[in-house]
């Protein structure tokens, strides 16, 4: 794929670069307190920040796993794909999330298929009560493959299940 794929005037998909690194976290924390409002304490919400998140992409965009996508040349979401976590699977959809600003306007179909380009039998996690996206991994061909976890993320116990694309 190219490492540009531009979508319209002002939409763009792209392999994001270590200074894109700030916008994936500022990304990262508002679509995490818009996303998980309700599933989530507040108090574990209202307290994310980009100073704490700023380091975790200054580390993972130079893997080359981390995608963006632009709308007016703002990072308005990114995905990250890469080698699976667990031994059953090949490769994983670690992440993607938009701002709720950017959420519907067909950016993320793109942005997953070219985080996901070159990686078979992959697998990525869903919050169970998240019924949107797990629309929207469906729609990309991800089917439930039966496994399931509980995590504790912010103190509070969340179901998740797992997704797999063959």
């Amino acid at each position: 794929m190219d490492p540009i794929m531009p979508l319209g005037a002002a939409m763009t998909i792209r392999k994001a670069v270590l200074s894109d690194a700030p916008a994936v976290a500022a990304v990262h924390v508002r679509s995490w307190q818009t996303t998980y409002r309700g599933h989530m304490p507040d108090s574990f919400l209202d307290n994310l920040s980009l100073e704490a998140r700023l380091p975790l992409w200054q580390r993972d965009i130079p893997s080359g796993y981390v995608w963006v996508a632009l709308a007016d040349d703002e990072v308005v979401g990114f995905a990250c794909a890469g080698p699976s976590h667990e031994p059953d699977a090949a490769s994983e959809l670690y992440a993607i999330y938009f701002l709720q600003s950017a959420q519907g306007t067909g950016l993320a179909s793109p942005l997953a298929h070219a985080a996901l380009e070159g990686f078979t039998d992959t697998t990525l996690w869903v919050l169970t009560d998240n019924k949107r996206a797990r629309r929207f991994y469906e729609r990309l061909g991800f089917v439930l493959d039966g496994t399931t976890r509980q995590e504790t993320i912010g103190g509070a116990v969340v179901d998740e299940v797992r997704y797999r694309r063959s």
